[in-house]
């Protein structure tokens, strides 16, 4: 079950539809109201249903559900990709929170998250 603990809001406007609950708990761009492309251009997580031009709840730290784009361990480091979909990061990607538990794909699970200022996993051999 995915849980969601102390964590962090702020609000921006939606720079498109992102009223269907396939969107929420997806990772949104601060600088677009967005779906997000990657790591380092997410600002947060998806917590309201926003239609284009309305505000929207944006989660930038904490405890929170995310949407898992393939099978992820627990503990591992998360990343953002095209679809604003979370995966497990590796060598090249900005890190942006951790699983609280396993999660498999499609699927909502817990994680923590900093969006403040992601890591950037620079190291050829990183595997946590």
């Amino acid at each position: 079950m995915a849980t969601e603990n102390v964590r962090f809001l702020t609000t921006i406007q939606a720079g498109e539809d992102l009223n269907t609950s396939g969107h929420q708990y997806q990772a949104i761009a601060l600088n677009d109201g967005k779906v997000a492309n990657n790591g380092a251009e997410a600002g947060g997580i998806l917590l309201s249903k926003p239609k284009s031009e309305d505000f929207l709840t944006l989660g930038r730290e904490g405890e929170m559900k995310f949407r898992a784009g393939e099978a992820i361990q627990i503990a591992k480091p998360l990343t953002v990709v095209t679809s604003g979909y979370f995966t497990v990061a590796g060598s090249g990607d900005y890190i942006v929170g951790r699983a609280k538990s396993a999660v498999t794909s499609g699927s909502i699970g817990p994680g923590f998250f900093d969006f403040t200022a992601p890591v950037y996993a620079f190291s050829s051999s990183f595997a946590w």
